[in-house]
């Protein structure tokens, strides 16, 4: 089957990897794929050394129709049979171009976009009208597409993001802690607004007078790290928060550290929390993410209030308090039942050929 993915994610993130992951799975197994991106992205830069094939258009606005018949002259040279489409900026125009071409046109929602107003009853449109079927990356995200738009639950498919677990080993279970050495808990994020990193930093202090022993990694870079590193000196926390920069090495980073948090209020299905548990490091998440389907509160790893350093702070120490090593062992088992990338390309196929027959 041709493939034709559109994506317009300016960085690497979770929804990149997504794709990268789902495209050269697919592509071992016979399919063929191409990817429309952004010019310097993330994507269009790592997916050419995995012979991947790329194309590059940035579409400036998701309204801009004088794109079409550019990306329908794109569907028609790969003889696609089916669309997907990843970012709302190609939502519009990439769809139009598929109903155009009289292809399948498949949507992937794998962050929360509620919508009020006008911009509800337009989404609407797009939903009911110019897409085939749509994919929903949590079943959060699912539920929260029926209450607003009231969509068939028929036409909304909850497809996990997938783990290459073997990136990702289970550590030795002879690694015993010494007791002088500091616990260690890790944020791995894009450092934007909307991530909850302000909160968290706002926590450690809290965090700290329960648990001194205790040093924390911010990994990631994005648009509000120096904020970032100028509320830790304000609060006079920089000999206990370590700003690591963008890594590729997360496995490795991962394999060093006994928890992580994911502050973020609202988040579909984050990717650096499942690779987290993928490495038996159980996760402190908040309520307003897709994890809190399936992370077992108590069990598997921690679920708190979003928007509250207090309630942070107290899932942080009282996971760490716990017997977190059991915890990340649960969390593993989660991953490798419900996200391990075989079996989530497989449904993806199985859907493929649903919506294509």
């Amino acid at each position: 089957m041709n493939i034709l993915i559109f994506d317009a994610t300016p960085h690497w993130s979770g929804g990149a990897n997504r794709i990268f992951l789902y495209s050269r799975e697919l592509i071992q197994r016979g399919h063929s794929v191409t990817v429309c991106c952004l010019p310097g992205s993330g994507l269009a830069s790592r997916l050419p050394k995995e012979n991947i094939p790329v194309c590059t258009i940035n579409p400036k606005s998701d309204l801009n129709l004088l794109i079409i018949p550019k990306l329908i002259g794109l569907i028609k040279k790969n003889n696609i049979d089916v669309i997907e489409i990843c970012s709302p900026k190609f939502y519009w125009v990439a769809s139009l171009a598929g109903r155009i071409a009289k292809k399948t046109v498949m949507l992937t929602r794998n962050v929360p976009y509620r919508k009020k107003g006008i911009k509800k009853l337009v989404n609407k449109i797009l939903y009911t009208k110019l897409v085939d079927r749509i994919i929903a990356v949590s079943d959060k995200i699912k539920r929260e597409l029926i209450e607003d738009f009231n969509i068939p639950d028929h036409k909304i498919t909850i497809i996990y993001d997938g783990i290459d677990i073997l990136r990702f080993p289970v550590p030795s279970t002879n690694n015993t802690r010494v007791i002088p050495e500091p616990y260690r808990a890790a944020v791995i994020s894009r450092l934007d607004e909307n991530k909850g990193l302000e909160c968290f930093i706002t926590a450690i202090p809290q965090i700290i007078q329960k648990i001194s022993p205790i040093l924390f990694m911010i990994v990631g870079t994005g648009a509000i790290e120096q904020k970032l590193k100028e509320l830790t000196k304000k609060l006079n926390l920089s000999d206990k928060v370590i700003f690591t920069g963008f890594r590729k090495d997360i496995p490795e980073i991962l394999s060093g550290v006994d928890i992580t948090v994911m502050p973020s209020p609202e988040e579909g299905m984050s990717m650096s929390a499942l690779e987290s548990m993928t490495s038996c490091k159980p996760v402190v998440a908040t309520s307003g993410s897709g994890l809190s389907d399936i992370i077992i509160n108590n069990k598997s790893g921690m679920i708190v209030k979003p928007n509250d350093s207090h309630a942070i702070a107290e899932g942080v120490v009282k996971l760490l308090q716990s017997d977190y090593k059991q915890a990340g062992k649960e969390a593993r088992k989660i991953v490798e039942e419900q996200f391990e990338l075989q079996k989530v390309v497989t449904r993806y196929e199985l859907l493929l050929k649903t919506i294509t027959t």
